[in-house]
């Protein structure tokens, strides 16, 4: 197998799955492609409360990748409700700020960890690995 980046021949690996949290619909095509190139099936919805309603119907995902900020219910408020009810895959908080203080709070919330955007490969590889243990 090679391991060029953004290899996308994974037919003997397992394949996950992740729960894309994002209210820009450009920034969620690019992650979308970019996780299925590493071999995800994902899903993709605008906002933390139809996060949240995905979990509640049943749904389940092997990780989840959050931007902090959202309209309707913010990154910071799904984490803390989806831990809340049980929930627990991974979950990687995604922002632009730059803020400890920001990110404190997001991480403070229930996250096993927090990539300032863009996500790339790099970021992807990072929590296969976090998958995978």
């Amino acid at each position: 197998m090679s391991n060029m980046v953004g290899d996308s021949s994974m037919s003997d690996a397992k394949k996950f799955t992740a729960l894309v949290v994002d209210n820009n619909i450009v920034v969620q095509n690019v992650e979308q492609m970019l996780l299925h190139k590493k071999g995800f099936e994902t899903k993709v919805v605008e906002n933390g409360q139809e996060a949240v309603n995905i979990f509640s119907e049943g749904n389940s995902f092997d990780v989840v990748f959050m931007e902090m900020k959202l309209p309707i219910m913010d990154g910071i408020q799904a984490t803390k409700e989806l831990r809340a009810m049980g929930v627990k895959c991974l979950i990687f908080g995604m922002t632009t700020s730059e803020s400890k203080f920001d990110i404190q709070a997001f991480l403070e919330a229930g996250l096993d960890g927090c990539i300032l955007k863009p996500l790339d490969f790099v970021k992807i590889d990072s929590a296969l690995k976090c998958l995978e243990k």
